[in-house]
């Protein structure tokens, strides 16, 4: 069930009602099992595996890690990480293992075997690790099995995140909540912002995006910018839009999730970029992957360096089980690395040519990072780079029609913009926006104008970026 379909608005609106209906002590059921329906619709097999790893997560923490200081975490991090494995990596090990071994000589072709990644297993697996390292850290566990399965379960943070920690939410779990017009009207103004985004924005600039990285094409310099830009320009307005539903979606019955993105093109580096971009991700890896290796070597404070990058190439390997999505990782984690050690006096000076250089520079990796990240294969992505150094084809593009890059092209100015001068627009028409005139008249048909495009434009409904990890 993608969100948005008409039969999600429909499934939303019905458990909205059921929820607020329901006896308080029955509502975390009702939601529970809105949650596992929403997953059913995809595959009703794969209700198991979420109840399962459900059930594990809840009893390893309750009755092993709480009860003993000296229990080990470990069996329970493997546990978790092994269905991902399974599930997500067999495949690609298989290969990589093939491809070593034609390398060396050798002539073993390796089966590959059907396997179908279940949807959001990345995310829940994530979230069920972190709930088991922070009860073995001193964090109590959840002492109820319903609220711990809505914990887990809860649909709209199940497919793609945020990755949400207990702290950040179990006192709205096991408090008593209540319906408010304030949750409502902000639940739904968020819908409509994430409709707005992946139906205007990100599901038009996809079909152009798809004709730069044609597996069989044969790009010219002019495609690969404009795919990449179009592509940084589509995942973020598509990833920040399932956040925009999973947010407001939850906040309709009582929950604020945490923010998952915060203009992440106006970071000024690559370190400012991730504390924007994906920022439930970033936290996760800083302080459960990052944060331990560094610790383990801190006595050799000059790892420190080595760690980030290892740190990111797990992250791109998270995201997907292709090499390229390594190399983004490790692409991402060489700049990190580099901001604390070659580049440290341009990022951390204050100058505006310096605060300008750093943006540049950042922009720069990111794009080129976006690069990685949407080729199908390292063969694909090896071709757009050498078109882009050859400078090949001029000024035409060969698979992107000349329109669309202008339109690619106007988007990416329009939204740079933005994400450099929000802050000052809103501080200087701050009267006019607060006016009461605003709110009665201006606000409505702004809304409405949103709502209209969005049902205009809304032909296909088309499944999210990140629900393929």
């Amino acid at each position: 069930m993608i969100f948005t379909t008409y039969t999600y608005a429909l499934f939303l609106a019905s458990v909205f009602v059921v929820h607020w209906l329901a006896p308080a002590r029955t509502r975390s059921w009702v939601l529970i099992l809105a949650s596992y329906g929403f997953y059913a619709t995809w595959d009703w097999r794969y209700l198991a595996l979420l109840l399962g790893v459900s059930l594990f997560n809840w009893t390893y923490a309750r009755f092993v890690l709480a009860r003993s200081d000296d229990a080990p975490v470990w069996p329970g991090i493997a546990v978790n990480l092994s269905a991902l494995g399974y599930f997500k990596y067999t495949n690609f090990f298989v290969q990589t293992a093939g491809s070593l071994v034609h390398a060396a000589g050798g002539s073993w072709h390796p089966r590959i075997f059907d396997i179908t990644l279940p949807l959001g297993v990345s995310f829940f697996t994530f979230q069920g690790v972190a709930y088991l390292i922070d009860v073995a850290s001193g964090e109590a566990p959840f002492q109820s099995l319903r609220n711990f399965m809505l914990y887990k379960a809860f649909w709209p943070q199940l497919i793609a995140g945020p990755i949400i920690r207990p702290a950040e939410i179990r006192e709205q779990i096991e408090g008593t909540r209540s319906l408010c017009y304030e949750d409502v009207s902000e639940g739904t103004r968020r819908i409509l912002r994430g409709a707005f985004k992946k139906i205007v924005l990100a599901d038009s600039l996809a079909p152009q995006v798809d004709l730069a990285f044609l597996a069989n094409g044969t790009p010219h310099a002019l495609d690969t910018i404009a795919g990449t830009i179009g592509f940084g320009l589509q995942i973020y307005f598509d990833f920040s839009a399932y956040s925009d539903f999973a947010i407001g979606s939850a906040r309709l019955f009582g929950f604020r999730f945490p923010e998952n993105f915060d203009w992440p093109y106006q970071a000024r580096s690559p370190q400012d970029f991730w504390n924007r971009w994906h920022m439930t991700l970033s936290r996760w890896i800083r302080d459960y992957v990052f944060t331990p290796l560094s610790f383990a070597t801190r006595a050799h404070p000059q790892w420190r360096p080595f760690w980030l990058i290892v740190a990111m190439g797990l992250c791109g390997l998270w995201h997907g089980a292709q090499w390229t999505f390594v190399l983004w990782g490790v692409w991402h984690g060489i700049f990190l690395a580099a901001q604390q050690t070659a580049l440290k006096p341009l990022f951390s000076s204050t100058t505006r040519v310096a605060v300008v250089a750093g943006w540049l520079i950042t922009m720069v990796v990111v794009f080129a990072g976006w690069l990685l990240f949407r080729a199908p294969s390292l063969a694909v992505a090896t071709g757009h780079l050498k078109a882009l150094f050859t400078l090949a084809g001029g000024r035409r593009p060969a698979l992107v029609r000349e329109n669309s890059v202008l339109i690619i092209a106007g988007i990416a100015i329009l939204s740079v913009g933005a994400a450099l001068t929000h802050s000052r627009i809103a501080a200087l028409f701050k009267p006019v926006l607060e006016s009461a005139r605003t709110r009665t008249w201006l606000r409505p048909a702004f809304y409405a104008c949103m709502l209209a495009a969005v049902i205009v434009l809304d032909q296909e409904a088309k499944a999210f970026v990140y629900f393929q990890f």
